[in-house]
């Protein structure tokens, strides 16, 4: 298959779509920084995300879509970037995570890796709120406020980690009105952009959740808790959001971005940089989600359920696009394995990271 001209490959690697269908740079910090303790988060971004959170959390900002886009592009030109200096030279990164980002355009940049954490969420908040006030969405309405929800989660513990992020109303979205150009592509890059900030954010409330379970500090590890299992939704929510194409839009439009000439030689679907931290997060929190549920907390069962259904909505998003017998386009070369068998593994795997039913609380003679 030959890549359409509108996805020529840019003579400084980036492919030119990326530029076309969202706004690029998308700066991110290198998710191996981010802190791993309450006081940490709070010492490095609670000034900064409590700005945000005061103008998001305004009663106008919440009447509709507009309003919302109105306040979140306000609340981003009143904070000074928090880096615009490309990392460069990078040891902790790999070839596979470079041309990940190259792809989409996200750019790893020098700074506070919390504050960065913060401007990403409000950037990747502009690209969807854009889209959804201008085009509508195919997303149900469960769906699209686990994927704002995911925001408001992220913001609101990041201003003040010791306590469990308060949900918000989050303004309805229309149904899609007819397609037009790139409709599916942009979802998908702006829909990617979405789920790297909340897998990072995520994989910050997963290591606090455990340094607080390791301190036997209960108040301060079910707020990470509670934390973790609202970013968990609102990656499901991104996965629908960049799977809202038909099979068509995906032929024409996605699956031409995922093949040479026009995708990075090394990129692969398995080797996106902010998922990799949150999977190694995950596979070191099996005894703190334990310790948790030992003292009659549901929040190992609620985000056992979270992570479960992310996984579900994945599967559905490759069935529906490339059914439950084809590979995947970023699989390794050669490889057979359909992507949906592959991503019912993995599945699989981290669910195994924690615990199957609650346990029974310390005390209790049953």
């Amino acid at each position: 298959m030959t890549a359409p001209a509108d996805t020529a490959v840019h003579p400084e690697g980036q492919p030119d779509y990326v530029a076309q269908v969202a706004t690029v740079p998308f700066r991110m910090g290198r998710p191996e920084e981010l802190p791993g303790t309450l006081d940490e988060v709070r010492a490095a971004a609670a000034a900064r995300a409590g700005e945000a959170v005061r103008g998001l959390a305004r009663p106008g900002a919440r009447t509709d879509l507009d309003a919302l886009l109105a306040q979140v592009r306000q609340t981003r030109a009143a904070l000074a970037p928090a880096g615009t200096v490309p990392v460069g030279d990078d040891p902790a990164e790999s070839e596979a995570n470079r041309d990940n980002d190259l792809a989409f355009g996200i750019v790893r940049t020098r700074g506070p890796v919390t504050e960065l954490l913060v401007d990403a969420a409000l950037a990747a908040l502009v690209g969807i709120l854009e889209v959804a006030a201008d085009r509508g969405s195919h997303l149900d309405e469960p769906a699209w406020e686990r994927l704002l929800g995911g925001f408001d989660a992220l913001l609101d513990w990041l201003a003040d980690p010791h306590s469990a992020p308060r949900p918000r109303p989050v303004p309805a979205v229309a149904p899609p009105g007819p397609p037009v150009h790139q409709d599916a592509l942009r979802r998908w890059v702006r829909g990617h952009h979405v789920f790297m900030v909340l897998a990072q954010g995520c994989a910050l409330a997963t290591a606090c959740m455990r340094d607080s379970a390791a301190r036997g500090d209960l108040p301060g590890a079910e707020a990470s808790a509670a934390a973790a299992e609202a970013l968990m939704r609102g990656c499901q929510g991104a996965l629908l959001y960049a799977g809202d194409a038909n099979r068509e839009q995906y032929n024409q439009q996605i699956r031409p971005t995922l093949m040479p000439p026009v995708a990075p030689p090394k990129m692969s679907g398995l080797h996106w940089r902010d998922h990799e931290v949150l999977i190694k997060e995950l596979a070191r929190s099996r005894e703190a989600w334990e310790w948790l549920a030992a003292r009659g907390s549901v929040r190992p069962a609620a985000f056992r359920a979270a992570l479960g259904e992310a996984y579900d909505s994945h599967i559905g998003v490759c069935d529906h696009f490339v059914g439950d017998q084809s590979p995947s386009l970023l699989a390794a070369q050669g490889s057979s394995r359909s992507a949906v068998g592959v991503i019912g593994q993995f599945r699989k795997i981290r669910l195994s990271s924690l615990p199957e039913q609650p346990a029974t609380p310390e005390g209790d003679p049953s």
